[in-house]
């Protein structure tokens, strides 16, 4: 139970800094959001900054190897342990206002979240794994009265990964950006 308890604590305070960097830097996101851009790269570096507020500059270092060889987008030193993060900002294909139709399939992007689960279960080893990530734009009549074309995709993440039926939803956080549409953001444990 100490181990889940501790993945719990470290993943409440990287989706809330997630959360505060996204409501912070809205002007980022919306350019990002409206072009159906990824922005990961930007997002490690913001996050990199903002936990190192917290866990000391120390404990945090950018594209890390990994024990196993390959590099994970992030880790940090806490609860007695290092974590490994891996980031994915997805974009959809969901048209919404404010937005460009261009088409970026959002199977291929879960597919390489799901990817990315399975790399940080094989080289995280014995450390541990966190993946973060965002799925982009998300219009609010998916979020509000169509959710099912959401769930359909968590819940082929949470099949393929072996992740508890509902956890991804539980461990996000949606943010609106824009007045039709917003992001979601999610941790899950990857060990």
């Amino acid at each position: 139970m100490i181990r889940y308890e501790a993945f719990m604590e470290i993943a409440d305070e990287l989706l809330q800094k997630i959360t505060d960097i996204i409501q912070h830097r809205q002007d980022v996101i919306k350019l990002a959001c409206s072009q159906r851009s990824k922005f990961e790269h930007w997002l490690k570096f913001e996050l990199a900054a903002a936990i190192a507020q917290s866990y000391g500059a120390n404990n945090i270092l950018i594209e890390p190897p990994y024990p196993t060889g390959g590099k994970a987008d992030l880790s940090l030193q806490a609860k007695k342990q290092t974590w490994y993060v891996e980031l994915k900002t997805s974009n959809t294909n969901w048209r919404a206002e404010g937005v460009e139709n261009k088409i970026r399939p959002i199977t291929m992007n879960i597919n390489n979240i799901i990817l990315d689960i399975h790399k940080l279960r094989e080289k995280s080893q014995p450390s541990r794994g966190i993946m973060a990530f965002i799925l982009f734009p998300v219009p609010l009549r998916i979020w509000h009265d169509e959710r099912e074309k959401l769930i359909r995709h968590l819940d082929r993440i949470e099949e393929q990964c072996n992740l508890a039926a509902g956890s991804l939803v539980k461990q996000s956080n949606f943010l609106q950006v824009a007045p039709s549409y917003g992001i979601l953001a999610f941790v899950v444990e990857a060990n």
